[in-house]
């Protein structure tokens, strides 16, 4: 074990005792009192003679973004859920709270009080911006269930923006049925952003009528927004190469990684080539990208982090990293897709030894056309060494390859037009009326 682990166990574990010490009578206290003073921070005037759409933002940057630049008709307030639902965790058991056993079998005094939270921050919300509707990117999550029953008794319908639009094939029929059984849909309307969503989406228990197939609503942002942020990280302008990173255990049935422990041993010696690339060709600006809830953030950057690399978490730079990025790198992750879409240079890293084990339970990016599908780690260093000298060549598809490539997009995106969130905003102002 490093340091940082240690750190971080010490850390947690003081973190544990002092929760265990502090009264939950005086937890909830603090915890009226700092959603209350975040909802009165919030600095939003609205527009009396607009409906105010309410948009719970859970780690949801980009999707966020593409709702903003559309939005013409409504108010839009954005509330960034882990501020506002921080102290939620009191009133829930760990079973609960990690989806291991039915939201119904909550511990039912400590979810009527929790009710009681949730109908304070709704009147809350009413009086400081007027609420008509909310938005949230899924249902299923702890923190959210009794607030949309109580926005219900009190004639506010929520509705789900899915921003999980590339399930694996296990969780396609396993987390399906554990979804089904411990937190069904609830909410009003769900939009996705394909058939096969539609398809999951059922098989948990929405009604075809609740149901609308719109695309990604992120996927507007490639067409109508430019940014140079990355440019911030960097001393100079060069071109880029990006690597999007992810947890140790990202699309392991969970089931594997509680019995076995099982984890990507790719995921370092990825890692690690990718800082010997960038001491080696100062040419190129680097850029590591964890996913948004990715735990080993600090600990990447403090080892990696140099003047032509840098290592970023969040989810708001995605967008501009896939458009401006020569070379994308990458294993399980929507980014490839919208890479294809972009039409980018994709390596997907698929050498690590699970794969041929596990490789039902994941997306089938290892069959897609017009990417580089690298199969061993040698390849991969003699890939990335190959384009980073300037020979391409190992990124030259076929029209049919490349018409193989719009194909899988297409599987995953509905119509990926640049108009995804402007068909969101005319049902939502269907709803409204």
């Amino acid at each position: 074990m490093n340091q940082i682990d240690k750190a971080t166990i010490d850390v947690n574990n003081i973190k544990k005792t002092i929760g265990a010490i502090i009264p939950r009578w005086f937890k909830r206290q603090l915890y009226r009192r700092l959603a209350g003073d975040y909802i009165k921070g919030l600095d939003i005037v609205p527009d009396k003679s607009k409906k105010s759409v309410v948009v719970f933002n859970h780690y949801f940057d980009q999707d966020v973004r593409a709702l903003e630049l559309a939005n013409k008709d409504f108010n839009l307030i954005i509330i960034d859920t882990v501020t506002l639902f921080r102290g939620a965790k009191i009133f829930f058991e760990e079973k609960i709270r990690e989806l291991h056993a039915p939201y119904i079998n909550a511990e039912p005094q400590m979810l009527a009080e929790y009710s009681e939270e949730c109908q304070l921050i709704l009147n809350q919300l009413k009086k400081q911006t007027g609420v008509d509707i909310i938005v949230t990117p899924s249902d299923i999550f702890y923190w959210v269930r009794e607030f949309i029953a109580v926005a219900k008794k009190s004639g506010v319908e929520t509705v789900v923006l899915d921003k999980e639009g590339t399930i694996s094939p296990h969780d396609f029929y396993i987390e399906a049925e554990r979804v089904k059984v411990n937190a069904p849909f609830m909410s009003k309307r769900i939009f996705v952003w394909s058939e096969r969503q539609h398809e999951f989406w059922t098989r948990i228990g929405a009604n075809e009528n609740q149901i609308s197939i719109i695309g990604q609503p992120r996927s507007d942002l490639l067409h109508h927004e430019k940014r140079i942020d990355v440019d911030k990280l960097f001393e100079k302008p060069q071109p880029l190469v990006t690597f999007f990173s992810y947890m140790d255990d990202a699309y392991i049935p969970v089931e594997l990684v509680l019995s076995e422990k099982l984890k990507w041993e790719m995921k370092g010696p990825t890692h690690d080539e990718i800082y010997r690339l960038a001491c080696k060709h100062t040419e190129y600006n680097f850029v590591v990208k964890t996913h948004p809830q990715q735990q080993d953030l600090k600990e990447l950057q403090s080892r990696y982090n140099r003047e032509n690399l840098k290592v970023v978490g969040g989810s708001a730079i995605a967008n501009e990293l896939l458009q401006r990025s020569e070379l994308i790198i990458a294993f399980q992750t929507t980014g490839i897709i919208e890479g294809m879409l972009l039409g980018k240079n994709i390596i997907y890293t698929n050498w690590d030894s699970l794969i041929d084990r596990l490789k039902d339970d994941l997306l089938p990016f290892h069959e897609a056309e017009g990417i580089r599908v690298l199969r061993s780690f040698d390849e991969f260093k003699n890939v990335c060494s190959a384009f980073l000298d300037g020979d391409k060549s190992a990124f030259e598809f076929t029209k049919e390859q490349q018409k193989a490539r719009d194909q899988f997009v297409n599987r995953y995106f509905y119509q990926p037009d640049g108009n995804v969130c402007e068909r969101f905003f005319s049902e939502i102002k269907e709803m409204l009326v």
